[in-house]
């Protein structure tokens, strides 16, 4: 397969894990950074010791600088805050170039979609949600769907323990977001809000992590799951949360510091919730360990089963300095990029579940370790 560009939109946490996978892939030809903060991305670049890279200075909410950006490379990561995702697809479809993101907290990915016909009649892809949940988690669930003889219920569950210096894994924004919005949950046919952190949950991950609680929170598998796989009843998320953290949450949503609502400071207009993003920075302990969870329950092979997939427990990359959630999200829009690569997504706005071929993007999780494990288990009347 011949060499193609590509071009990465931000250098966040998880963007520099992308960086560092696209550098080594001897495929990959120039890659093209772009970064609203090219100053504090520069040392970071340069660190890499590669000619690969071009570090360019960018701001997204310019459509006609991103466009022309987007323009240089084969094909586009939009890496960006999730907020921003409508100015990438009007960006890359005035520069004419697939692109797959990373997700858009449930009412962004329906935004999204609206896109649909008009990405289509341009004859481009548009893959959404292609990291680790959103991403691998639509796959595991599409993979399990095609096994089974029928599915009534998914429950989707991310677990994470141990590390001794975990702040935040990924966006302080989207966190913000997932602690402040209420919950969506897809329940006997029909979508259901739950307030943020509720529905606790005592969940099982393999060891090291074991028990842990887990809580419904917003996000994108809802967006889509319940429209594209046929007769499930009910889909479910949830995510671990340390309790220590919610009188945190609290005082941040009581405050107001969780607010989009623009407020006037010194005469100058600012949304709370961006200052509060841009002053808390994400970090993650490599060493902790995360772990995806999808379970499906129906009927296999004639009889009830429980078909379980778990991705992990894995840790993050202490030399990269890369938490686990960065690494696994990261991991899975390489595996989205592999599947635009190889033709495997359909014209359109496109979420991983309709991917052909899915088990290839799990091939890609395995060659970056990242493992993924399968158990069954029946039960039938005696």
């Amino acid at each position: 397969m011949s060499s193609y560009d590509v071009v990465l939109i931000g250098l966040g946490n998880v963007g520099r894990v992308i960086l560092r996978d696209l550098v080594r892939n001897e495929r990959v030809g120039r890659i093209y950074a772009v970064d609203y903060n090219v100053e504090a991305a520069r040392p970071f670049v340069e660190s890499l010791d590669t000619e690969k890279v071009v570090l360019e200075k960018g701001d997204i909410r310019d459509i006609d600088l991103t466009a022309q950006q987007m323009r240089r490379g084969d094909y586009v990561i939009n890496a960006a805050w999730y907020e921003f995702n409508i100015h990438a697809i009007k960006a890359m479809l005035k520069a004419g170039r697939d692109m797959l993101d990373l997700g858009g907290l449930y009412w962004m990915t329906r935004k999204e979609l609206e896109w649909d016909e008009e990405v289509r009649r341009r004859g481009l892809s548009l893959l959404l949600g292609a990291g680790d949940d959103p991403g691998t988690s639509n796959i595991l669930a599409r993979i399990g769907y095609d096994k089974m003889d029928s599915v009534r219920e998914i429950h989707i569950r991310w677990g994470s323990k141990g590390g001794e210096e975990d702040l935040f894994g990924f966006s302080v924004v989207t966190i913000m977001d997932e602690a402040s919005m209420n919950a969506v949950a897809y329940v006997k046919g029909r979508l259901v809000e739950l307030p943020p952190l509720s529905e606790k949950e005592l969940t099982y991950f393999p060891e090291p992590i074991g028990y842990m609680y887990t809580y419904a929170i917003i996000h994108s598998e809802l967006a889509t799951l319940p429209y594209t796989l046929e007769g499930v009843e009910t889909i479910t998320y949830k995510d671990t949360w340390d309790e220590s953290i919610f009188p945190v949450l609290d005082f941040l949503r009581n405050s107001g510091l969780t607010s989009r609502e623009e407020i006037d400071v010194l005469g100058v207009k600012v949304k709370p919730l961006h200052v509060v993003g841009t002053l808390l920075k994400p970090r993650e302990d490599p060493k902790t360990y995360g772990c995806l969870k999808v379970e499906l329950r129906g009927l296999y092979e004639g009889e009830e089963a429980r078909l379980t997939y778990y991705l992990g427990p894995v840790q993050g990359i202490e030399e990269w300095d890369a938490g686990v959630t960065a690494v696994t999200t990261a991991f899975g829009a390489v595996a989205g990029l592999e599947m635009l690569v190889q033709g495997k997504v359909p014209k359109g706005v496109t979420p991983p579940e309709k991917v052909e071929e899915p088990m290839l993007w799990i091939r890609e999780l395995g060659r970056r370790g990242l493992p993924v494990y399968e158990a069954v288990e029946k039960s039938r009347r005696l």
